[in-house]
């Protein structure tokens, strides 16, 4: 195997290691190394981020575009930045103040557009794209004889100091049993495939159901609904909640408090986070628009299940749980991805390193800086960022204001428990 560090043609060469590397060049990948370089010191030959996307941030955009986002769910003051009203600045610097959309009860919320804008102009200020690499992370192991690891790539081995995996959601999407006996090229796709467009035309002229009852379903039948007849299909009642979680779990001291008195690695953590996260819920202006195409004629909700379906010339054939049918149906899924312990990176690196496992395989991390322990109790230098890092940072890990929790503990772990709050407007999520 090729030891080196990647150079800006993706070669190796034999220069002394990174201080970091982080896998994943999403939310929180491109949020560490922003607060690295601009809070830490770093420069940006110390680092790089591993992503084999063509620019950072893309597998944000694309799906975010996939289910047919138009505003955030979080506020003005979570993003990549460090300075808390970076985004509200850029947006009144460019004109563009009109694009903080105001809600009730809430503070205001940028569109998607601002928000990509606002953390491209980041990028390109702290030249970020200069730390990344087109590459595809297989493992990382130690290297021998040295206190250092090795990220394993299709390129070969890159060494250095520490680890961050920021690697997000699992990438295998959640697919009912009904779906395995249907051909490939039946009328089914689940929102997050690669391939998924939404503005793609239906071939057929029948109903396309989404099935889902979170955010994400809510936002795809609303935008599909603009083009064709669209049932919104879930199992339950349509939950209606403005944030992820009560805005209290974003601050350290309520999350050690609630959190980390628990045992590390413990069932109790993932059912206390779990109970505080309002999942499969959409708020209430996306239950606006949803009603609004109701009204139109265009979207019906309804609840149940889809208990078989079989592929035909004119497309699907669907079974519901109450006995009924429908005919000439396409299926558009939203219905989740893998868990992220899950991942068979996941897998091979805590093996690789004999890294500890807790209730349902995440990782067991030292809640002051969220290193992954070691079976022996010991702390690694291999950090964790991202939905991994649920049961150390609370309901909102895997948020765009998580990328900034976990930032602040991996960049300057405090002696104490940082309480500091954000800002009165950071209420909520993404």
């Amino acid at each position: 195997m090729t030891v080196g560090r990647l150079t800006a043609d993706h070669s190796l060469s034999g220069d002394p290691p990174y201080e970091y590397v982080i896998v994943g060049g999403g939310i929180h990948g491109t949020c560490l190394a922003n607060h690295l370089i601009t809070e830490g010191e770093y420069t940006r030959d110390e680092i790089r981020i591993l992503d084999p996307r063509e620019e950072l941030l893309a597998s944000f955009a694309k799906k975010a575009n996939q289910c047919g986002m138009e505003t955030l769910r979080s506020t003005f003051v979570h993003h990549i930045d460090t300075e808390s009203f970076s985004l509200e600045s850029f947006a009144e610097g460019h004109h563009r103040a009109n694009e903080l959309v105001s809600t009730k009860n809430y503070p205001d919320r940028p569109t998607l557009d601002l928000f990509l804008d606002h953390a491209r102009d980041v990028i390109e200020r702290r030249e970020l794209s200069d730390c990344h690499h087109r590459l595809k992370i297989t493992n990382v192991s130690r290297s021998a004889g040295t206190e250092t690891y090795l990220v394993e790539a299709d390129a070969g081995a890159i060494e250095t100091h520490r680890v961050v995996l920021a690697v997000g959601l699992g990438a295998t999407p959640t697919l009912p049993e009904w779906t395995a006996s249907l051909p490939d090229d039946a009328p089914l796709a689940h929102v997050w495939d690669e391939a998924f467009d939404p503005a793609t035309p239906d071939p057929f002229e029948g109903r396309t159901f989404v099935v889902g009852g979170g955010i994400t379903a809510g936002h795809l039948a609303w935008r599909l609904a603009e083009r064709t007849a669209v049932t919104l299909l879930s199992r339950h009642e349509l939950e209606i909640e403005l944030t992820e979680a009560d805005p209290h779990w974003i601050n350290w001291r309520h999350i050690g408090k609630e959190i980390h008195t628990l045992p590390p690695g413990s069932e109790a953590r993932l059912d206390r986070i779990r109970s505080a996260r309002n999942d499969a819920t959409i708020p209430p202006y996306v239950e606006r628009r949803l009603a609004e195409a109701r009204d139109g004629g265009a979207l019906e909700h309804r609840q149940g299940e889809i208990t078989s379906a079989n592929a035909t010339d004119e497309g699907l054939s669907l079974r519901f749980d109450d006995g009924t049918r429908a005919t000439a149906a396409r299926v558009v899924l939203a219905t989740g991805l893998e868990p992220v312990p899950e991942q068979p990176l996941v897998d091979r690196v805590s093996e690789s390193l004999s890294l500890a496992r807790g209730a349902e395989g995440f990782p067991v991390l030292d809640d002051r800086t969220l290193a992954w322990r070691r079976t022996d109790s010991t702390e690694s230098a291999v950090y964790v960022s991202g939905a991994l890092a649920e049961p150390s940072v609370g309901p909102f890990a895997r948020n765009i204001v998580g990328a900034r929790r976990a930032a602040e503990r991996i960049l300057d772990p405090p002696d104490q428990a940082r309480t500091d709050p954000l800002p009165m407007s950071s209420r909520g999520g993404s």
